[in-house]
């Protein structure tokens, strides 16, 4: 085939018999090979045809001749990927015929292809539908897809079948995703939600409710049953649609609130809930597999029914109704146990359960008569679950989390409260610990045969679990602490010595976890108010939580006590002691900032109390105990990068953490900053004082520790300035370590200037020169104000006479000398970044100084050594991320910096004839068109500094810019466009900003008699459409509604007006055009108001009317939309002759 499919590579329109068999044979070994070999010829035949848009007609040419299952399913996904990557590129009468003929050949082939190609038609539906998706916006005539598909509704069960597939397939496929042309599609799932969507969930119901009175059947319970799960699936598509267009997460199974629009009246009838439920029973109840699936269809049906806003119900009755038929539905199910046999179906009952009780509030539950029996199968389901926790690990959560939503009610409540919930909470509070203890167990023992995993090593469930538990604590905490203080007493007489405790798995997998369960219970319970407790008449909290912390701390301190076998403590255990003091923290150190003066004696009680339980003299003691197991980690525990991650954090909470006290009624409210706590502290004295010593082994592990090491510094850097006026020497003192370094990098430099390059690149200087740039960028993210910045420009300026000569200038020579190795240019960058940008205003010089010319001429100094070599660099497809466009990201960034500091005077450079500017912003813009806009929404993340460069280049610099070849300002334009399209919204604001300056400049420098004048001329009269895209797709944005901010738009809107105010004209025509008849008039009118008063010119008072037309229109079309109903379809469809049912 390689040799004669040459034909195949060029996406020949037709193929010979011949070659059509071979490609029919390379499209079967592609899903079927029978050995390796075949498998890659196979791949390295097709896979290069899906990538190429001249392959759409061979595509075409397979799904019109092939009956092969294999090809068609290969043809329909490649050319669905074809068409979805470039649609731009196909032609308006080749869309229509692909939608006819496809149309055309799942009416005719399809039911014969259905019984043994299912997968195969499946992908025939997706293509269609992703045609009619991308089709959508392009007419109204293009809209009419329901006509089409009542076709199918109307023919034999396979055709029945299709038709649903179609609705369901399309359904989905409208739901709008992130990704590139993400606002079209987004405007095409509005449309296609407010003209189509309604019809196809009404089918669905119809259908369904004919289905359950066995007035349509398909011959066979096996058909009706496949039907049923197609009309079921097509309900829940289309009640999970994302209404709102606000595209939410898809990591979760929960949608939150289902807003469905105030005209699906259909769900506010008698009987639909119900309806669910009975279809629920009566299929569950054959006790089939695909009845069992059934039966979980109706409860996801049942779970989005349940999430319906209230505002949707016009009664409270109507509302209540659907509670009570909930919760009877529910207790019906769990009582009669129909259906649970599937473990789908539990956990589909659990998510239901979660979500009846999350939508409603507690007295509307107590006050309906069903809530007895209701929430007592529920206690009984929700501890057999926990009973057979292996069974369904991720289904209690939703058990759990009805129980927690019972819980806060329960306190407000109190007399008032239903008997028995209080212990019912308690109950399931005490299972759920015991849990966990199971799992720890099982998952500890290497011979068990349960599939689970432990979840302590997952941190999304076990912080969700262990929020739970915080919650649940609440009710009787007291019998809860003791419940795990006697787990915990256990699990000490089971191991009575460190080394058996390591010697036992099950043993330190339980004591994980109840250190983590301690740790959730003391910070789920701050010291103060009593009214978040059922037990108000109980201990008080502290001395509880006094008790649990007493146990984990002398845990912490047998451990410990093992520093020198490092490895030896397991790291999962350490992650637990880091967890339990982040809580206790929270809720104990500097709690003297959380009490007013009235409560001082509470207090000084509380810390008395907790002291004594400790065996410590009082709360300064207690912050020791924080203080001296984070500097023990950094010391000793460097060996597990987990460990070295939360501790530094939470020593940067320690540090960082500010408080708004009032100490008395009298005075005014005070700041507590936690650091100057901690600058009390011997180990804390000790870090700053050898904060590089090589006793803190993280420091010495490489360079994947290095993101640490700036939080190293940013906590210190912090605790540093707090005690710069007290002793200003500090500072100096704590630089002598980079200094060192510095300057035996220099001297070596300055004894041989000619071999400094060679030098700098020895091996032995880059593990040096990485950790001092990055221990320099933390150290400079702590400087928040002028004073501590100034002290850090004045010691790397340490020759202001020869600035030259000073430290600053070998990162400049650094980056020359290591350009290439991103594992070092890419730090010094950061560096630079940080060391430039006007975080907060600290940078703030006095008139006389140099030093805001020097900054910018430094960082053009790192742009012009960086960014001529990048630009030369050209790495493998694989490898750009990483070797070149991070490294331009962060280069752009710094420059951005540079540039909006509000330090620089640039008018200076033109002045003197220096080029630093010039050069700088060339090299910028160079960069700028390197990175094609494919790859600056790929990898948005890291180039979004790009957006802002072309923001402020626009701004002050448009001239400069301008200087460029035509089809470079093109290619920058280009970029703007698809910037304008971004979801990311502070993308999105900067490049608004950067057209309404672009086109500012056009529209003023135009009538100049100068040679930027005569350039804006040249380009406009060259590029004309370069602009109209922009004018076109800001139009269609206001049109639609997709923008985040009328004032945002408006501003290059009217610039993009006034200069091609002919353009608009015709654009506005076609806009009005593309309307339903009826409507032409009244939205002629609203765009024409749009121009009142406004005048040739872009003053300010111009803009603010041009603003207020603008939005006076796009009010207008909100409100004709909210009251117009359905946009009216296209030209009717008729039947023809020779077997076509549809046509063009």
């Amino acid at each position: 085939l390689k040799s004669q499919g040459c034909g195949l590579a060029r996406g020949a329109a037709v193929m010979d018999p011949a070659q059509f068999a071979q490609f029919e044979t390379c499209c079967h070994a592609f899903y079927n090979p029978t050995n390796e070999e075949q498998r890659k010829t196979s791949h390295d035949t097709l896979l290069p045809l899906v990538q190429n848009p001249s392959s759409i007609s061979l595509f075409q040419f397979a799904i019109a001749n092939s009956k092969q299952a294999t090809t068609l399913l290969f043809a329909a996904n490649g050319l669905t990927k074809l068409l979805t990557n470039h649609w731009v590129s196909v032609a308006d009468t080749q869309k229509d015929e692909m939608k006819t003929f496809l149309l055309n050949l799942l009416y005719t082939t399809g039911p014969e292809l259905l019984p043994m190609a299912k997968h195969s038609v499946s992908a025939i539906v997706r293509l269609y539908c992703r045609l009619v998706k991308l089709c959508w916006l392009e007419g109204p005539k293009h809209q009419n897809v329901t006509e089409h598909v009542s076709k199918f509704l109307q023919g034999s069960q396979h055709h029945f079948s299709i038709g649903f597939e179609i609705y369901s397939e399309l359904t989905a496929d409208m739901q709008p995703t992130q990704g590139p042309s993400l606002t079209r599609y987004r405007r095409t799932a509005l449309s296609f939600r407010d003209n189509s969507l309604p019809h196809i969930f009404q089918v669905g119901m119809q259908m369904l409710q004919r289905m359950n009175s066995k007035q349509l059947s398909f011959g066979s319970p096996e058909a009706d049953g496949l039907m049923l799960k197609q009309v079921l699936k097509l309900i829940y598509t289309a009640l999970n649609f994302d209404f709102m267009g606000t595209i939410p997460d898809d990591t979760t199974e929960e949608q939150g609130t289902v807003m469905v629009p105030n005209s699906w009246n259909m769900l506010r009838e008698e009987g639909v809930t119900q309806l669910f439920f009975d279809v629920y029973h009566t299929a569950c109840s054959r006790g089939r597999e695909g009845d069992l699936q059934c039966g979980r269809w109706c409860l996801q049906c049942l779970v989005l029914l349940a999430a319906i806003r209230r505002s949707f119900f016009q009664r409270d009755e109507d509302r209540l109704q659907l509670l009570q038929t909930m919760m009877i539905g529910t207790t019906s199910i769990l009582s009669s146990q129909t259906g649970l046999q599937s473990l789908d179906n539990v956990h589909e009952v659990c998510r239901l359960l979660g979500r009846v009780n999350g939508a409603n509030q507690l007295p509307d539950l107590i006050s309906n008569s069903a809530f007895k029996s209701w929430v007592d199968v529920v206690f009984k389901f929700t501890k057999d679950s926990l009973l057979h926790w292996h069974k369904l690990p991720n289904s209690i959560h939703y058990l759990l989390g009805f129980w927690v939503a019972m819980l806060q009610p329960l306190v407000n409540l109190k007399e008032q409260a239903p008997a028995g919930l209080e212990q019912q909470v308690q109950q399931i509070t005490l299972a759920f610990i015991e849990t966990r203890l199971f799992v720890a167990e099982a998952c500890a023992n290497p011979s068990t045969t349960m599939d689970v995993e432990d979840p302590v090593h997952d941190e999304v469930m076990r912080t969700e679990q262990l929020e739970i538990l915080s919650q649940l604590g609440r009710c009787r905490y007291q019998d809860t602490a003791t419940f795990i203080m006697s787990k915990f007493d256990e699990l000490g007489n089971l191991a009575p010595s460190f080394a058996a405790m390591v010697s036992q798995p099950a043993v330190t997998a339980k004591t994980v976890w109840v250190v983590y369960m301690i740790g959730a219970l003391v910070g789920g319970h701050s010291a103060g108010p009593k009214a978040i407790r059922t037990d108000t008449d109980a201990a008080p909290t502290h001395v509880v939580n006094g008790e649990l912390a007493k146990r984990v701390f002398q845990l912490m301190r047998v451990t410990d006590s093992h520093v020198e076998q490092q490895n030896i403590v397991p790291e999962a255990l350490e992650l637990a002691y880091l967890n339990f003091l982040e809580q206790f923290r929270k809720v104990y150190i500097g709690e003297h900032a959380k009490q007013s003066q009235s409560q001082v004696g509470e207090k000084q009680q509380v810390a008395e109390r907790l002291a004594s339980v400790l065996g410590l003299e009082d709360e300064n003691a207690i912050l020791g105990l924080v203080i001296n197991k984070i500097g023990l980690n950094l010391q000793s525990r460097y060996g597990q990068e987990a460990v070295i991650k939360r501790t530094l954090a939470l020593f940067h909470e320690c540090a960082a953490s500010i408080n708004i006290v009032r100490t008395s009624e009298k005075m005014a409210p005070q700041l507590i900053v936690s650091g100057r706590l901690l600058l009390k502290n011997d180990m804390v004295r000790y870090i700053l004082t050898n904060h590089s010593n090589p006793s803190f082994g993280f420091l010495n592990v490489g360079v994947q520790y290095g993101k640490y090491r700036t939080q190293y510094y940013h906590t210190l850097g912090r605790l540093l300035f707090l005690e710069l006026r007290d002793h200003p020497n500090s500072f100096a003192e704590f630089m002598k370590p980079f200094g060192m370094i510095l300057q035996g990098m220099w001297a070596q430099c300055v004894q041989n200037p000619s071999m400094a390059l060679h030098i700098l690149r020895q091996p032995t200087f880059k593990a040096p020169l990485i950790g001092l740039c990055r221990d320099l960028r933390g150290l400079c993210m702590a400087c928040t104000s002028s004073e501590s910045y100034t002290q850090l420009i004045e010691w790397l300026v340490n020759n202001p006479k020869d600035p030259m000569n000073s430290r600053v200038c070998i990162f400049a020579k650094a980056l020359e000398a290591w350009w290439e190795d991103h594992e070092v240019s890419t730090p010094i960058l950061r560096f630079m970044a940080e060391f430039v940008h006007n975080r907060s205003q600290r940078i703030c010089f006095d008139q006389s100084s140099p030093n805001g010319i020097l900054l910018f001429r430094e960082a053009s100094a790192i742009i012009r050594a960086f960014g001529q070599q990048i630009l030369r660099k050209q790495p493998a497809e694989k490898d750009l991320y990483t070797q070149k466009y991070k490294g331009m990201g962060v280069a752009l960034e710094m420059f951005c910096n540079a540039l909006q500091g509000g330090y620089t005077n640039f008018g200076v450079f033109e002045l003197y004839g220096d080029n630093s500017l010039s050069t700088s912003m060339s090299i910028c813009l160079r960069m700028c068109l390197e990175i094609p806009v494919a790859d600056l929404t790929r990898y948005l993340k890291s180039l979004k500094s790009v957006f802002q460069f072309m923001d402020l280049s626009s701004k002050h610099h448009m001239a400069k810019v301008m200087e460029m070849p035509t089809q470079q300002v093109v290619m920058l334009f280009s970029a703007l466009e698809e910037g304008l399209l971004c979801f990311d919204s502070a993308v999105c604001m900067q490049c608004f900003t950067a057209v309404d300056n672009i086109c500012t400049y056009f529209y003023t420098a135009r009538h100049e008699q100068s040679e930027a004048g005569e350039r804006v001329r040249r380009f406009l009269t060259e590029q004309p459409q370069s602009l109209r895209k922009h004018l076109t797709l800001l139009l269609e944005m206001v049109v639609s509604g997709e923008f985040n901010s009328m004032w945002s738009v408006s501003r290059p809107l009217l610039s993009l007006i006034l200069l091609h105010d002919q353009y608009f004209l015709t654009l506005k025509e076609q806009i009005i055009q593309t309307q339903v008849e009826d409507k032409r008039v009244v939205f002629r009118k609203a765009l024409d108001d749009v121009m009142v008063s406004v005048e040739d010119s872009l003053t300010s008072k111009n803009r603010d009317a041009f603003t207020r037309n603008l939005y006076q229109f796009a009010q207008s079309l909100k409100s004709t939309a909210a009251g117009a109903g359905a946009v009216s379809p296209g030209p009717a469809h008729v039947k023809l002759t020779g077997g076509v049912m549809f046509s063009q």
